[in-house]
């Protein structure tokens, strides 16, 4: 740490900021704001037409992508040697030469996985479309002519699959290209009486579409270009208008690794005002809001946090440096609950604070700001499992009066019922209770967790569920999320007392 006791009083601002720092990581503010549609969202912009792919029209005018996929397994099948599995040999199954002159299965569609040979059994999760698998063997069993398992676990009934000449193919589910934060561009639905269509020619023509309500937010696939008019093609097959859409520009704030987290003093904090997140925080030479002001400090600084001032409203972050308790979000290292065993993965989230700390047993590896519920919809406090995951999730729901939308949300793990840890890539408040109850997370922390926490994502499974033996990782909720107050105008009432 620096000592700041020896700081000049006219050093330039940014030294300041620089020596103030209490590690190497800082995020700068947000951008402007727009009547919330979604729980926090910033303003959308136009979209960067350069950065949406062209699709090509085929014969019948609609762009290629609607097609088809071509089948890529037509190859002569020869009779290898046979591949057998042990599973169930003992307990008078049939087992089953399934070996075609192959080197993977391809999947035909996403379908579920299941814990044993047979439809009622347990379902592990979900392997994607067009993923290419290994496998272990075969049996005859109920519901399907040959159950398959693949790998690394579960069995999928072989009406699923197909044997593929290619090499296994699996890879990371939701696909990210590299340099971005999101598999994809999302947008925003503007305007009045906006319709989607169902094909590119009913869009030109304006016939057929159907009328969106509420708040609807889509991912993109492509644009196709039509004379002077541009339509956007959405992951789910709708097309829109180009003046309809509006993208949205995901957060690029991080948490901090454990090789971060080992530089930082311990208690840490973010500094970061409630009443006013997107402004500097000021730092005083005494804990005294009317102490003469030593510096200024960009949001989301990191800050030692050294005592507390006598009345508990002033945190002295190094000699005669002071900020006002509620603009910064304390990360305080806790032990873990009973439940968890010695170096167990689980995640502690500070409703207070607005800070999530996750850990391996007692050791703390990763840290973030978060945004959980806004007051009236708050985020259950407990301990809980993740239960499920998935790799996207579309989200739907009512906010008073009015209904959302929201398309494919990445990296959502599911704690208790509804409620889940997901990144919100449509507004970068974190630090702010301003969701509908759910932990929101910048893209690169949600990307990391969901890669980090219990049970594991096979390659090429767009969801996973917690399992009796594979159980997922505990999730602490503690606190009560605490908005302060702007403060406002004085406003006189007249009482009628008559």
């Amino acid at each position: 740490m620096v000592d700041l006791a020896s700081e000049p009083q006219g050093t330039h601002a940014g030294a300041e900021e620089l020596s103030l720092s209490a590690g190497p990581h800082a995020s700068g503010a947000s951008r402007s704001e727009q009547e919330e549609a979604l729980p926090g969202e910033d303003t959308p912009v136009v979209i960067t037409e350069d950065d949406v792919p062209i699709l090509p029209l085929g014969p019948d005018g609609e762009p290629l992508v609607d097609a088809e996929a071509p089948v890529d397994s037509e190859v002569p099948v020869l009779e290898p040697e046979p591949r057998v599995t042990s599973v169930g040999a003992d307990a008078g199954v049939v087992v089953i030469a399934y070996a075609p002159d192959a080197g993977s299965l391809r999947v035909r569609r996403s379908i579920a996985v299941r814990s044993e040979p047979r439809q009622s059994s347990e379902p592990l999760g979900t392997v994607a479309q067009d993923m290419r698998v290994r496998w272990k063997g075969a049996m005859r069993g109920p519901d399907c002519e040959a159950w398959v398992e693949i790998e690394p676990q579960g069995w999928v009934c072989e009406r699923y699959l197909e044997p593929n000449f290619r090499e296994p193919r699996v890879r990371e589910l939701p696909r990210v290209l590299d340099g971005e934060l999101t598999p994809g561009i999302y947008a925003r639905v503007v305007g009045h009486r906006v319709r989607a269509y169902p094909s590119l020619a009913l869009a030109r023509a304006r016939r057929k579409g159907v009328l969106l309500k509420g708040s609807v937010t889509v991912k993109l696939s492509g644009q196709v270009k039509v004379g002077r008019r541009t339509f956007w093609r959405t992951t789910d097959g709708r097309y829109f208008e180009a003046r309809a859409l509006r993208e949205y520009r995901p957060s690029d704030f991080s948490g901090l690794d454990a090789d971060m987290l080992s530089e930082l003093p311990n208690p840490f904090a973010w500094a970061q005002s409630r009443t006013t997140p997107r402004a500097a925080v000021e730092v005083r030479r005494a804990p005294d809001a009317h102490a003469p002001r030593a510096t200024v400090l960009p949001p989301r600084t990191l800050v030692a946090v050294h005592e507390l001032s006598a009345d508990g409203r002033w945190v002295r972050i190094a000699d005669g440096y002071w900020v006002a308790r509620d603009d910064l979000h304390v990360a305080w290292y806790l032990p873990a609950p009973p439940q968890v065993e010695p170096g167990e993965r689980w995640l502690d989230v500070d409703l207070d604070a607005q800070v999530l700390v996750a850990y391996e047993g007692e050791r703390p590896v990763y840290a973030t700001l978060v945004s959980s519920g806004a007051p009236g919809t708050d985020t259950p406090e407990g301990l809980y499992r993740i239960w499920v995951k998935f790799a996207e999730a579309d989200m739907r729901g009512r906010t008073g009066m009015a209904s959302y939308t929201v398309a494919t949300v990445p990296w959502t793990m599911f704690f208790q019922g509804d409620f889940a840890l997901h990144t919100a890539y449509w507004h970068d408040r974190f630090g702010e209770p301003v969701s509908h109850g759910c932990i929101n997370l910048a893209p690169k922390d949600a990307r990391a967790l969901y890669a980090w926490t219990a049970p594991e994502v096979p390659l090429g499974w767009s969801m996973v569920h917690a399992t009796h033996d594979v159980p997922g990782s505990w999730v602490r909720i503690r606190g009560q999320s605490r908005v302060v107050a702007r403060p406002g105008r004085k406003v006189s009432v007249a009482v009628n007392t008559r």
